[in-house]
């Protein structure tokens, strides 16, 4: 890898660093997030960081931030079974 890659990689992974720290942040301020909770915002990909980002006003509790995160497990997994459908189909 070049220099450049390696720079371009390294700003893209703080960028994310950045959002999951702001996102805790907010949602923090809204409700007690618990340790799980906040490994799970560790583990999203920078489209779900987005996708909540988009719905943060609808989350005011536990429930809505836990909602939210099923919300996008089920939309993954929908999506994984949508593929796998479409090849084993071919």
């Amino acid at each position: 890898m070049d220099e450049k890659t390696v720079y371009k990689k390294g700003i893209e992974k703080g960028m994310r660093k950045g959002k999951i720290l702001l996102l805790k942040d907010v949602l923090n301020q809204k409700l007690a997030l618990t340790e799980t909770d906040e490994a799970c915002l560790s583990n999203l990909t920078e489209e779900d960081i987005n996708q909540i980002v988009h719905v943060l006003y609808k989350i005011n509790t536990l429930e809505d931030f836990h909602d939210q995160l099923k919300k996008l497990s089920d939309l993954k997994n929908r999506t994984i079974n949508n593929t796998q459908f479409s090849f084993s189909h071919d």
